[in-house]
């Protein structure tokens, strides 16, 4: 039987298939760029149907937004409050709509191996959340999951190492790593010895020297755009009469719309009706009237789009403009790089206080460190890459950010399962 390195991650998913000892990726989505990974989306729509990755934009949008879309989803794994959701009538919880997602990847695994894939290595990150028994949660939902998908055998590997494993044996000597993993929901660090000597040893635990991570991602760097640019005009800071006195409109189904993961989950009509009550009183009745589109019309999708593609244009270029329409609805926002990097510093701030922590208590200089290798979409945003560039100058490897936690992965499937 066939094996497989699967990195199941916030925003994007890849998997790498091994068969007689030898790893390749495999394509998983065909309309996504790169067609190795596979957008982590989940849309049930109402005919009881389910799509994945590209696909499931594309249904969401061509049933006119009409079902249930669910991005981001690993970020619910450490939560308590997630008990379930009801899809079409039926409840599901996490590990239920995960499995479906993990279902479609085996099958697509099975097809291009010609036999079954039963046994998986999924990455996970260093830190799924600082409380262990939250932490000790999301692994076990993640397994959980895993199984019910049709997988059988079950290890898991931490994401940052197998990054590091990606590209091990293209090194000329040895070195002592920092690796950054920087995804959509979690950052992760982890500092180990690498090299072309170590390449194939059983046990490779005496070379990670330490790993730490920190609930800071791509996520959150898109949820500072939205509190910036978006929120203002959503009644953020409306207030209503409920007694005839102005009160403060409740927060909570604006904060969702920071929350990519959150979204799909509270376009409630219980949720509804007590937005429609704040509007009849409201001193901002139109930008409760644009939030409540929104949510009724199932926009958080389109609106995460036009915001990811602000950041990404933010990134190359020193301004960008945040323009999202649909239907009346209409947001056409400049913002300046250097606005959101001053809004984002706190989450710079974080970041660099985690790696910075990692190596005091390793007792070890930045001078120690003689490569840098970053993966994940969030270390091209300038500011985060800066973080690393002032610590490390000159130690950064140029590497694909997108799909080296794969590969990594299926590089130790062939050491564990041959």
């Amino acid at each position: 039987m066939a094996a497989c390195g699967l990195d199941f991650g916030t925003s994007n998913t890849a998997l790498a298939l091994v068969q007689g000892g030898a790893s390749r990726p495999l394509v998983l989505d065909p309309g996504h760029s790169p067609p190795e990974n596979i957008p982590t989306l989940l849309f049930f729509s109402e005919d009881h149907r389910q799509f994945y990755g590209s696909q499931a934009v594309d249904e969401y949008l061509e049933r006119a937004m009409a079902g249930r879309f669910v991005q981001s989803i690993k970020r619910h794994l450490p939560s308590r409050a997630f008990t379930h959701t009801f899809v079409n009538g039926r409840a599901m919880d996490l590990s239920d709509l995960i499995a479906g997602f993990l279902e479609h990847l085996r099958l697509v695994a099975e097809a291009e191996a010609g036999e079954p894939v039963t046994r998986a290595l999924m990455g996970r990150p260093a830190v799924f959340h600082e409380d262990a028994s939250r932490d000790k949660l999301a692994q076990d939902r993640l397994e959980q999951a895993a199984r019910m998908a049709g997988f059988e055998d079950v290890l898991f590997r931490y994401e940052p190492i197998a990054a590091a494993r990606s590209f091990e044996s293209e090194l000329d000597r040895e070195v002592l790593c920092l690796v950054g993993d920087l995804g959509g929901g979690t950052s992760d660090f982890t500092v180990m010895r690498l090299g072309p000597d170590r390449v194939g040893r059983p046990d490779r635990g005496q070379d990670v020297l330490g790993a730490d991570g920190v609930n800071v991602a791509g996520n959150d760097f898109d949820a500072v755009l939205v509190k910036k640019k978006v929120l203002p005009r959503l009644g953020f800071h409306a207030t209503w009469r409920p007694l005839g006195r102005p009160v403060p409109v409740p927060t909570r189904l604006h904060m969702a719309m920071t929350s990519w993961h959150a979204l799909s989950f509270v376009n409630t009509a219980e949720n509804l009706a007590e937005l429609e009550g704040w509007i009849r009183s409201a001193d901002d009745a139109v930008g409760l009237k644009r939030l409540h589109e929104i949510l009724d019309w199932n926009l958080g999708f389109e609106l995460f789009r036009a915001v990811e593609a602000c950041k990404v244009e933010l990134s190359k270029h020193d301004e960008g403009v945040l323009s999202f329409r649909a239907g009346k609805l209409a947001i056409e926002e400049p913002v300046f790089r250097h606005e959101f990097e001053s809004a984002a510093k706190p989450l710079t701030d974080k970041l660099g206080a985690c790696m910075d922590g990692l190596l005091t208590r390793l007792e070890l200089e930045r001078s120690d460190i003689g490569a840098v290798f970053l993966t994940g979409g969030t270390s091209l945003v300038p500011c985060v890459r800066r973080l690393f560039e002032e610590r490390f100058p000159g130690r950064l490897l140029a590497k694909d950010v997108f799909t080296s936690v794969g590969h990594g992965l299926g590089v130790e499937v062939a050491e564990v399962w041959g």
